[in-house]
This record gives C-alpha cells, sequence and structure tokens, in this order.
C-alpha cells in the first residue's frame, strides 16, 4: 500500500504541475464586471415568464460536463449555469446524452459547452467563458512528429483539425473514450482540450500517454441557443460579462478538486505482482481441494437422492423443485409415472407454478397448498402440496422444493360426508336446515328487477295414510313426493324436505306468475295419475317475490296460502294475495 501511496503521490504533483500550466496558460475570457446585472424590461419579462430551461451536454468530457460515480451531472457548464440561476433567477435542468446528435436532435433551450467545431448552423453561440490550450495525446510507442498515416481518435460530431485525414480517423461517442483508446493502443494519437487531458489523466492513471501542449487551436467554451432566440441569448451575454475571473477560477477549481480517482487491475498487478501470483497459486490449491471434495460430496449426495426417490416411490409421494429465478421446474420419476406430465406437460406446469407462486410470499417456512391435476391414467386427482423455501447467501428467495400427496380418495370422502350433511336422508332433496340456508342466501343476492316464487307443499291426511296403511307406506308417499318434485321444478330450484310431510320450493328468476301456476299445476296432476297401491293429493301455497323482503316474510306468506288451500278441501294450490283459485282437485 505505501507504494500504491507513492504512485498516487506522484501523480498528483503531475496533476498540480499540470493544472498550474492549465490556469496560466489559459484565458478567461471574462472581463471584470459589476456583479449585479441589469437586464432589459423585456429581458426581465421573459426570466419572470419562463419557468424551466433545458441545458444539453454530451457526457465524458469532464470536467466540463461528465456523470460521476453517484449518477449525478456534474461539470463546469453546469457550474456556470447554477451561477447564472443565482444571478438571474432562472432555473435549469440538465441532460448529458452520448452523442452530440443526440443532444442536439433533443427538445433543448442551451447547449452547453459548445464550441465553433461542433456547433451547427440552427445554434447561436454565447461569448465564450473560457477558452483552453489545444493538447497533443500520443500513445509512448509512437515517435514524436511521425503522426502522418497515424490513427487519429475524434469524436463524432465535430471537425477534424487541420492536415488530419478522414481516412485514419475512428470516432467515439467521448473524450474519455478517445482518451482511452490512445491509452490502449486502439489509436495513435488524440486532440483534447487542457482540462479534459488533465481530469481523466489523474482519474484513470493512464501510463502509455505523453501530452503535449499545442500552440495552436485555441478551443472557446460558449452556451449555444437554437437560433432567433436573442433575448435569452442577450441575458446569458450579461450574465457571463458579470461573472470575473476571480469567480471564473474558483467555480472551475471546485469541478476539478472532486476528480474520482481509479485503481486500475494494471496499476494493482504492476506493484503487487509477485503477492498477487503467490495468491493465485495458494487460490488454484484450494479449489483443486474444494473440486475434489465436490466430487465426493456430490457422490454421496446422490445416493442419498436415489434412497429418497425410493422411499418417495414406496410412499406414494411425488416430488419436485420449483427455481424462482428462471422458473426451471425439476421433477422425479414418480411425478411423472403419477401425473399425465407428458401428455398434459404445459397444463401441469402452469397449475403447479401458479399455485407455488402464491406461496411465494408467504413468510411461514413451510407451506401447504391443495392443487387439482391430471392423472396420467386418465381423471383428476387431487393432491396436498408440501414445501420449503430454500434461500440462498443473501437470505434471497433461491426455490421451493417439496412434494405432492395425493389425497383424492380423502377428499372425495369428504365430499360425500358434507354432501350426506345437507341432504335427507329419507327424500334425498335438501334437509330443513340447509333448505333454509340456500334459500335465505339467495333472497339476499337476488337483483332488483328478478322475479322469484316460494312455494311451500304439505301432503294432504298424511297421517290417516299412516294411520290406515302404516309408517313404512308413510315413508314411500314422502319418497314418491321427492320424486314428484325432483321431476317438476328446474334443475337450478332449491327443491327440501323441512318437515315431516312438508317440502319446500324456490324458484328463482322465474318468467312470469303464470309460470309458477303451470308448474305447481303439473305437480298436482302427477299426484292425480299415481298409480300406486293408494292415493294421496297434496296441496300448495305460493308466494311471489317481487318486492324486498326477508326469507321470513315470504315463507308466512306461502304459509298462510298453505292453510286456505287445506282450508277448502287441499289437493290444490293458492298463490298469495290472489283471490281465485287455481286449480281444484277432489281427493281420491
Amino acid at each position: 500500500m505505501k507504494n500504491l501511496r507513492r504512485i498516487f503521490d506522484k501523480r498528483k504533483l503531475m496533476f498540480a504541475f499540470t493544472m498550474f500550466y492549465i490556469y496560466v496558460g489559459v484565458v478567461f475570457v471574462s472581463p471584470a464586471g459589476a456583479k449585479e446585472v441589469s437586464f432589459t424590461p423585456e429581458e426581465q419579462d421573459y426570466i419572470n415568464s419562463v419557468t424551466v430551461l433545458k441545458a444539453v451536454s454530451i457526457d465524458g468530457i469532464g470536467p466540463l460536463s461528465y456523470i460521476d460515480s453517484k449518477d449525478e451531472v456534474r461539470g463546469i457548464g453546469i457550474s456556470l449555469l447554477d451561477k447564472i440561476s443565482e444571478m438571474t433567477g432562472l432555473a435549469f435542468e440538465y441532460k448529458l446524452y452520448n452523442t452530440v446528435a443526440e443532444a442536439t436532435a433533443s427538445d433543448y433551450d442551451i447547449y452547453l459547452n459548445a464550441t465553433h467545431s461542433y456547433a451547427t448552423d440552427d445554434i447561436i453561440l454565447s461569448q465564450p467563458y473560457l477558452t483552453s490550450e489545444t493538447i497533443l495525446c500520443i500513445n509512448a510507442s509512437v515517435p514524436t512528429g511521425q503522426l502522418e498515416n497515424k490513427i487519429h481518435a475524434a469524436i463524432k460530431g465535430g471537425t477534424l483539425p487541420q492536415g488530419v485525414k478522414a481516412e485514419n480517423t475512428v470516432y467515439y461517442n467521448h473524450r474519455e473514450d478517445t482518451l482511452n483508446a490512445v491509452e490502449k493502443g486502439r489509436a495513435d494519437y488524440t486532440y483534447g482540450n487542457a482540462y479534459s487531458v488533465a481530469f481523466y489523466t489523474l482519474q484513470n492513471g493512464y501510463k502509455n500517454i505523453v501530452a503535449i501542449p499545442k500552440g495552436k487551436e485555441k478551443r472557446e467554451y460558449c452556451l449555444g441557443l437554437p437560433q432567433k432566440n436573442d433575448v435569452l441569448l442577450s441575458i446569458m451575454n450579461k450574465s457571463i460579462q458579470a461573472i470575473d475571473e476571480n469567480q471564473m477560477q474558483t467555480l472551475i477549481l471546485d469541478v476539478t478538486s472532486h476528480v474520482e480517482r481509479k485503481i486500475t487491475p494494471t496499476m494493482i498487478i504492476s506493484i503487487y505482482g509477485k503477492e498477487l501470483s503467490g495468491i493465485a497459486l495458494l487460490v488454484m490449491a484450494v479449489l483443486s481441494f474444494s473440486f475434489f471434495s465436490s466430487i465426493r460430496a456430490n457422490n454421496r449426495l446422490k445416493i442419498e437422492n436415489k434412497k429418497h426417490e425410493l422411499l418417495s416411490h414406496i410412499s406414494n409421494e411425488c416430488l419436485f423443485e420449483y427455481c424462482i429465478k428462471s422458473g426451471h421446474l425439476e421433477i422425479s420419476a414418480k411425478f411423472i409415472e403419477t401425473i399425465d406430465i407428458q401428455g398434459k406437460k404445459d397444463t401441469v406446469t402452469n397449475l403447479l407454478r401458479n399455485a407455488l407462486d402464491k406461496l411465494v410470499n408467504n413468510s411461514a417456512h413451510k407451506n401447504i397448498s391443495t392443487i387439482k391435476l391430471p392423472l396420467s391414467n386418465d381423471g383428476t386427482g387431487v393432491f396436498r402440496i408440501i414445501c420449503s423455501n430454500i434461500y440462498d447467501t443473501k437470505n434471497k428467495l433461491y426455490s421451493i422444493a417439496g412434494k405432492l400427496i395425493d389425497i383424492s380418495d380423502e377428499v372425495t370422502e369428504k365430499e360425500r360426508l358434507i354432501s350426506k350433511s345437507r341432504l335427507d336422508g329419507l327424500t334425498g332433496l335438501y334437509n330443513a336446515t340447509t333448505t333454509k340456508e340456500l334459500i335465505i342466501s339467495s333472497i339476499k343476492n337476488k337483483k332488483k328487477n328478478e322475479m322469484a316464487a316460494l312455494i311451500i307443499i304439505d301432503c294432504d291426511k298424511f297421517k290417516n295414510i299412516n294411520d290406515t296403511f302404516g309408517h313404512l307406506k308413510g315413508d314411500l308417499a314422502l319418497e314418491d313426493i321427492g320424486k314428484k318434485l325432483l321431476l317438476t321444478f328446474r334443475k337450478t330450484d332449491i327443491i327440501g324436505r323441512i318437515g315431516g310431510d312438508e317440502f319446500c320450493v324456490y324458484m328463482h328468476n322465474i318468467p312470469s306468475v303464470d309460470f309458477v301456476r303451470a308448474k305447481s299445476s303439473k305437480l298436482l296432476a302427477l299426484f292425480q295419475k299415481s298409480s300406486e297401491d293408494f292415493q294421496f293429493t297434496v296441496s300448495a301455497g305460493i308466494a311471489i317475490l317481487n318486492r324486498d323482503g326477508t326469507y321470513e316474510d315470504f315463507f308466512k306468506q306461502a304459509d298462510d296460502a298453505l292453510y286456505l288451500a287445506k282450508k277448502n278441501g287441499g289437493a290444490q294450490s293458492i298463490i298469495y294475495g290472489e283471490t281465485v283459485f287455481m286449480q281444484h282437485f277432489s281427493g281420491a
């Protein structure tokens, strides 16, 4: 590190001499003037009316304009406009482009660091705020004074120096690129302003560049503005004149003092070559040991994986690993054997990935879910996903490893028990509790303009059937009612047994009252045509749901209508609120 510091100290000294030369040799074209700027009414109106002016330039021409390691726009041109902003109240925003062409093609108000060699016909230039000596930079292997037919590095968009041939020129986007090309031997020489040469020599630690001051082609740096913006041009010129030489020197020194020095690999190797060689040998020895250790570990891992595969096959488990970053899905042989991954690969992969993606943000270490997948022997199986998150060294989720356990029989049995708990054991219709819950839910979700019907059906003189024919015949009568209800009403209707011989039907979204009346007539007719050993009839009370109300409200209406039907002799249906009977059938 001491050697490295000595090199940096030498470079600091060289840079100090270079900067001394720059500041002595540079002519600041900014005569001393008043610190306060006087503007015409027209100029003041412009300042008051404009919001933000867009200033552009190119990156890589430090210290004139560049983007530092913190992604911030810096440079002498930027600092100049910041100073003008303090003096005038104008606001600026900055944008640096890769090439001159991109910068001039943008919608800009001011072009920073413009020179006559890069200015196009549609740009007017302010008075210069500084000039710089031209520096010839030659690769150390090229003899001085023998540049004819040598490769010249130039910036795109500029004019070539006198005597330089276009066929011998290679173009780059930035000044730093041209200097890097000469340093690495891709070009033999280039020309640059003293500021940029000193800036990048200090920053990049060039070793193969010889810098030679040239007494020709002094470069004047101005602000470039679009044509016909004479008011803004006048404001800029007055502001530049108001900045005296001492202020300009302070501004430049402030920018150049923030040079970010780079430590290159070549610099480190030249100083610590022997040490690095020893470290490289040590690293190779460690890597060799790690390599052979890894082979042994992998062999052991293969044996363990094989054991795990066999255990998985015996226990009917399908193993998988899902890589989060790549989206790759690794599956076991049992997985392929059980699930139709061959015939429906895309379907299976997407279903599993979607299920796993939902578990990615789960903070729990273990994740459990269920999924339905197509089976290799046709049909669909239900599987429980049991998986764990695997994290990398940075504690970021790397993959999800887990297994699928076939729970199809368990789910089928569970669904059977759930279904059984909702049905009436004798008739197979919904039981009383389920019927009420479903009707309440349907009433709650009924659309405003939708009409529905609630029907209560009761067996006429059911007690006589039990007393005359016995309870077995009574049960058969109830089963018969259930069958006829299923034959009469729609599959979408809610049909249930709500009492001993009492049934209920909820018809949602009916087209008309006549539609319900026709269904009731069909039901009553079925009982009249019955060919059982004994005949019996039913009565029905109907409530039409064409307004808001609760389950209890409509049930009471249907129950009142049923009471009236039975009172009138039974074997008939009555709609609540109507005075005319729909049908009347005498008992058998």
